[in-house]
């Protein structure tokens, strides 16, 4: 148990350090953390062994939901109207077509049968979530952009795990007459999908109620209510033979863009469970990669990595988006921007533990194409976005900075006035706050009231104060008698 506990520590220890480093570098974090793997597992100094392959399966599963859950919280649905359609059209028939191609490649360049090519060519085709919301973060690209890229790889998952599904089942049991597959293919699509969307919206609009009326006796349990909802979507969706994934990203949109209780800290929990389940996740596929075996098949997978670059996405993105209105350097980019991720080696996961597989050529070629994809795509997307002329002007980096300076100055006063105060019925504009300070909001009665200097003060008005943190003494003074709460620091 001890030794296991030191591993994890240590994983995820290596995990923060690779982020900081990484960014600080220009290096695509998601690859050093497979690297961090691979330095760990048997293909390099044998401090930790391979994960069980239905381990790795279950913590895939169990990352991508929560990484789904993460970004969903992060979508308006303001974007969603405005992309719905270039997204979807990618992350469905946009999917199909670079399967088919990928397929095709890796049938001809690695002599595989039939399905294990087919089931290749579905694994590299899906976009991951975790790899386009780490590279996407804080961009200032043109918006229509970010958003098409982020909902696609939101929804583009339940498509390339049907995929899977159909394919195992198909070389398990056979096709059947032509029509009968086809029927039977467009019909259990059709369930998963709708299944899928009727479990998101509902378990969304059950959690965001959950959230609003049940009143917990700390805010720390908020993030716990809204995790369990997350969990909920997926497997009352599977259970239904709908798409779990589909599920969690629709309840999470719905969730995100109603009103929320503790939303602050909601949303620091989840994107703090995100990374967490980014670096185990990729730390434990590299624990699974074996270089040796990458080198026996480098020929091959130097051709399949290519195709999936400079042929099977754009071919995709040029044929799903043909009339809505893309300049020919969007489409470009949009070609270029998608990455692969997790989600292929999960996919290479569940066709490795179907009955009847699978060649370790097929895992080791889908882990050849996510290195080359993450490796080339997420050095140079930003460069190119930069030479296509598609950055819009943004002061994001400069804000990025200028929050990091208030997170180190800035704090928030929390002050209760008493009941027999001598502050009652005074008017703000009355009350001579130390320079750079402000109340920007009054709690009273469970209502938030924006002060303006007319305001008057009541009994257990609850006062929150932006402040600089060096005059914390100067705030104790002014409201001495009052219940002045510890500072915090701007989050």
């Amino acid at each position: 148990m001890e030794s296991v506990l030191l591993l994890l520590s240590v994983i995820l220890l290596a995990g923060v350090w690779a982020a900081r480093v990484g960014s600080r570098l220009g290096l695509p974090v998601l690859i050093v953390f497979v690297a961090i793997g691979v330095l760990l597992g048997p293909g390099g100094f044998h401090i930790a062994s391979a994960v069980p392959l239905t381990w790795a399966h279950a913590i895939g599963y169990v990352a991508l939901i929560l990484i789904l859950f993460e970004g969903g919280l992060h979508t308006s649905i303001e974007r969603i109207r405005g992309v719905w359609a270039p997204a979807l059209s990618l992350a469905t028939v946009g999917v199909l077509l670079s399967s088919l191609v990928m397929g095709a490649l890796a049938y001809f360049l690695l002599r595989l049968p039939f399905y294990p090519s087919a089931l290749l060519g579905v694994a590299v085709s899906s976009t991951d979530a975790a790899s386009v919301f780490t590279m996407l973060g804080g961009q200032p690209l043109r918006k229509r952009l970010v958003d098409v890229l982020e909902v696609e790889s939101g929804t583009n998952d339940p498509m390339a795990f049907f995929l899977t599904l159909v394919l195992i089942q198909w070389s398990v049991h056979g096709t059947g007459p032509f029509w009968t597959a086809t029927g039977a293919v467009l019909g259990t699509f059709a369930l998963q999908m709708l299944v899928g969307l009727a479990v998101g919206i509902a378990t969304g609009y059950l959690g965001s109620f959950a959230n609003q009326r049940i009143k917990l006796d700390t805010g720390g349990l908020y993030p716990t209510l809204s995790l369990a909802f997350a969990l909920l979507s997926f497997a009352v969706a599977n259970l239904l033979h709908g798409s779990g994934f589909l599920s969690v990203y629709v309840a999470s949109v719905v969730m995100g863009n109603r009103r929320m209780e503790h939303r602050h800290s909601i949303m620091r929990f989840h994107e703090g469970l995100a990374w967490t389940m980014h670096i185990l996740m990729f730390v434990v596929l590299g624990l699974e990669m074996v270089p040796h075996r990458l080198v026996t098949i480098f020929l091959p997978g130097i051709g399949l990595a290519l195709g999936a670059l400079v042929f099977a996405r754009p071919f995709a993105v040029w044929l799903s988006t043909l009339g809505m209105g893309f300049h020919w350097r969007e489409k470009l980019f949009l070609s270029w921007a998608g990455l692969r991720g997790a989600v292929p080696i999960v996919l290479v996961l569940t066709a490795t533990l179907a009955p009847g597989y699978t060649p370790n050529t097929m895992m080791d070629a889908v882990f050849f194409v996510v290195l080359a994809s993450t490796l080339v795509q997420g050095l140079t997307v930003k460069p190119f976005a930069h030479k296509l002329s598609l950055l819009e002007p943004s002061p994001s980096e400069g804000l990025i900075e200028l929050v990091a300076i208030a997170r180190e100055n800035a704090i928030v006063v929390p002050i209760e006035i008493a009941p027999e105060s001598r502050l009652i019925d005074r008017k703000m504009v009355d009350i001579p706050f130390p320079d750079n300070t402000l109340c920007y909001a009054i709690v009273r009665d469970n209502r938030v009231i924006v002060p303006r200097g007319a305001t008057r003060l009541k009994a257990a008005d609850h006062l929150l104060v932006l402040s600089d943190r060096r005059h914390v003494d100067e705030l104790r003074a002014l409201f001495e008698g009052e219940v002045v709460g510890h500072p915090a620091f701007l989050p």
